[in-house]
């Protein structure tokens, strides 16, 4: 009879405790995601209340996003019914408006499709959570197929349907007027482009989180996606709140919320490099059209504006390829820093997609096997067969010279036994030119630090990769003019 009254007095009984985003590390970055672009849309509607009444419905949407992403409350069935009621009723207001140019805004990021399929998303995942309350959890594959299905469903018949609606009520207009922006349209442009920089930014912070984990779970043979994150020490799960890139290490004074045990600050540092890989490069490389990277055909305009807004997709490419090119040696350094190898796997499978990538889009390795030599193909020689000699050249060189640089340490048994896949990488992805010029910088800057810094300045975790890293990153902004230079 006692344990009866305590089942009914626990609030936990009955309740479910399932929730996709805390069943896997994707889940915990999907939520990161989708809470810091809410919140950064439902600035920039907050900007427009002043002109626009319809930006306060928009801005209270945000504000649901945000709350029903980071809260349990109401979780399953009840906040499902919530969740889809505002949608339909915010989807029906939306798409009655006389002006439909208010969905083709300028600044796309934070149009009100974004809204509207964060609320999808969150639907969803309280359809999951509901489900599992009564029967067993859904699969990994069956969520696939749902996914999908409404994915497709959405793309094939309500895009093409709203779409079709709104352009029945388009105005065509015989006229424009230029006129001279107010302070208030001023201050929204420029505060919309610090919210798209700074989406970019902390998607690197989360990037960063997440290569902690592949650094140390991959070389074990742990997984790095089908488990939450957990506290190393007391093996409790950490709350998503405690889970947020740098913001949560400073929020906790770096250490665990349920034993305190201190967190090794080596974790806040590589979210902060890899915050630091994704803005550097947005600044140097994306907005400005990639006028760092020798070979490209530049455009006419550059800024956020011309280049994100108004996507040009090859810039865009290379601007992921090369950030997943130093988050790529990023990791290898870490593991290298802990003394272990990247498994055969992992290494074959970035060498592979490297190769593949280069050779089938013609924008992502732009410099030509004989460039910087007196040497011309002929003008019947496929492009596509000169990215695979560049390629197949640049990382063969990398791999040798990756081989006979790993006997240069900065200290004793320090190891440099992935020395020649991070070289490799680097062939790959720039060529043969740029990796001939970030190991003769390399050997200036080990040699320097080898010959005159103390232990001080030679740490145990400055290896020969984490060297190459910088060296690398610090090439990155000056190729096109180091090319130049070295031009015949």
């Amino acid at each position: 009879m006692a344990e009866s009254i305590e089942c009914r007095l626990d609030p936990n009984v009955g309740h479910s405790s399932y929730d996709p985003f805390d069943e896997s590390l994707w889940g915990e970055y999907a939520r990161m995601l989708l809470v810091a672009t809410a919140a950064c849309a439902g600035v920039h509607w907050s900007i427009r209340l002043a002109n626009e009444p319809i930006a306060a419905v928009m801005v209270l949407a945000n504000v649901l996003v945000v709350g029903a992403a980071v809260s349990d409350r109401m979780a399953g069935l009840p906040r499902l019914m919530f969740l889809s009621f505002f949608a339909s009723g915010l989807s029906v207001v939306l798409a009655t408006r006389p002006d439909a140019t208010f969905w083709q805004d300028s600044l796309a990021m934070f149009s009100p499709w974004f809204t509207i399929g964060a609320f999808g998303i969150l639907i969803f995942r309280d359809g999951l959570i509901a489900t599992n309350a009564h029967t067993r959890p859904i699969s990994l594959g069956q969520a696939t197929v749902i996914i999908a299905v409404l994915i497709s469903a959405t793309y094939m018949i309500v895009i093409p349907g709203m779409g079709a609606v709104l352009e029945s009520q388009r105005e065509r207009s015989t006229s424009y007027t230029i006129e001279e922006l107010t302070p208030l349209e001023v201050l929204r442009i420029r505060s919309a482009k610090l919210a798209v920089f700074a989406i970019f930014a902390y998607m690197g912070a989360c990037i960063g989180s997440f290569l902690n984990v592949v650094a140390a779970s991959t070389p074990r043979g742990e997984s790095i996606v089908l488990r939450s994150s957990a506290c190393p020490k007391c093996e409790t799960p950490i709350r998503r709140v405690d889970n947020l890139p740098l913001i949560s290490f400073l929020r906790l004074r770096g250490r665990c919320g349920a034993c305190g045990v201190s967190i090794p600050i080596r974790y806040f540092t590589v979210e902060v490099v890899g915050l630091v890989i994704f803005s550097s490069l947005f600044l140097y490389e994306l907005v400005t059209g990639a006028a760092n990277v020798p070979g490209f055909q530049h455009y006419p305009f550059s800024g956020i504006l011309w280049i994100i807004l108004y996507t040009k997709w090859p810039v865009v490419g290379i601007y992921f390829f090369h950030c997943a090119l130093f988050s790529s040696l990023l990791t290898i350094a870490l593991m290298e820093q802990d003394k272990l190898r990247p498994p055969r796997w992992l290494a074959l499978s970035l060498l592979a997609v490297s190769a593949i990538l280069v050779v089938v889009s013609p924008n992502l390795l732009t410099v030509s096997l004989l460039d910087q030599t007196p040497l011309r193909w002929p003008a019947s020689y496929p492009d596509w067969l000169d990215r695979a000699a560049s390629s197949l050249v640049g990382g063969s060189m990398g791999w040798a010279i990756g081989h006979f640089a790993g006997s240069l340490r900065l200290r004793r048994r320090q190891s440099t036994t992935s020395l020649s896949l991070a070289y490799a990488l680097v062939g790959i992805a720039l060529g043969w030119q740029a990796v001939l010029t970030i190991a003769a910088l390399w050997w200036i800057a080990t040699w320097l630090l080898k010959r005159f810094g103390g232990r001080r300045e030679r740490p145990s975790w400055l290896t020969a990769t984490t060297i190459l890293f910088a060296v690398a990153m610090l090439h990155h902004p000056a190729w096109r003019w180091s090319s130049n230079l070295l031009t015949f």
